[in-house]
């Protein structure tokens, strides 16, 4: 009777084995729904990292410059029904002071250096220096006004808003981060129509996912980059030398996989360590200032003088 009994008691305890393992007991297979995601080669992903490729941009880190969050990305007008009123001459260009953010957007740098004293201005045509983000049809725009192609965002005065609310290092705003540089419109509300030009004669030292960036040919070597063209339809190629003036693309809405509202972001950064207007400390590749650069380089488009 002693054997049976003994080997009754084995096959309970092999069939207790086996359930346990299956369902996670001692270390085996994970239950349905227990333990860290898996990746699709079976690696498990560490905490709080999506395996999803389309969850985040492509965009490198380093590249960025960004505008607003691809979530707050606004669709793209499929006609232009801005009729854009005439833009006054050099002697009546309408444009806020440096620093005079939209309230509530963040906090202004008033800095009145011209940064770069002879920039070519970065569009062919006229163009709309406001907040893409804090304007009609950005993210954070106002609700009465929710449409990009609204007649706000194409009409004086300019406004600046280099240092607007942001994540992104830029030393000389505030509290350390903010806008790295000036959102521009084109003259109309229309991609891949108004032409991008050269700030100065220079080197295009890097093509990204949605930049373009020239180093100025002449010290200090400026570092100029673009953001936003139609990137599949550039007139230039990484390592091509430019004049200023000269084509580099058309204005438009590229962000990495997500577009965002047309127009094109503009950053002028060091060539050379330095000192700003009220005593900050600029070392080589600051984010600089470039309004008070653009309006005087507009005022010199609007008098007629050629960049070249």
């Amino acid at each position: 009777m002693r054997a049976p009994l003994i080997f009754l008691i084995l096959i309970i305890l092999a069939v207790l084995a086996l359930v346990g393992y299956n369902s996670g007991w001692f270390g085996g297979a994970t239950a349905p729904g227990a333990g860290p995601a898996t990746a699709t080669n079976g690696t498990p992903s560490p905490p709080g990292v999506t395996t999803d490729p389309a969850a985040e941009p492509d965009e490198p880190v380093g590249d960025g410059g960004v505008e607003q969050l691809p979530d707050e990305a606004k669709a793209e007008p499929d006609a232009d029904p801005v009729k854009t009123p005439d833009v006054p001459a050099a002697a009546t260009f309408g444009h806020l002071p440096a620093g005079d953010l939209i309230p509530k957007s963040g906090s202004g740098y008033l800095d009145r250096t011209v940064w770069s004293p002879k920039l070519c201005f970065p569009f062919a045509d006229d163009a709309f220096a406001n907040s893409q983000v804090y304007g009609a049809g950005g993210g954070m725009g106002p609700k009465d006004h929710p449409g990009q192609c609204d007649p706000m965002n194409y009409t004086l005065p300019w406004r600046d808003n280099f240092c607007e609310s942001r994540g992104y290092a830029s030393p000389l705003c505030a509290v350390g981060k903010g806008h790295q540089g000036q959102d521009i419109r084109p003259a109309t509300c229309k991609k891949d129509k108004h032409w991008v030009v050269a700030a100065e004669d220079g080197i295009i030292t890097d093509v990204g996912t949605y930049t373009v960036t020239l180093t100025g040919e002449a010290a200090p070597h400026r570092v100029y980059r673009y953001l936003h063209m139609r990137m599949n339809q550039l007139a230039v190629k990484e390592g091509a030398s430019v004049k200023a003036g000269d084509n580099l693309g058309k204005a438009s809405n590229d962000f990495g996989g997500t577009p965002t509202t047309i127009h094109m972001h503009f950053e002028i950064r060091s060539g050379v360590a330095g000192t700003s207007t009220d005593g900050k400390p600029v070392v080589l590749h600051t984010f600089l200032p470039p309004y008070q650069s653009l309006v005087a380089a507009y005022d010199r488009k609007r008098a007629g003088q050629a960049c070249h």
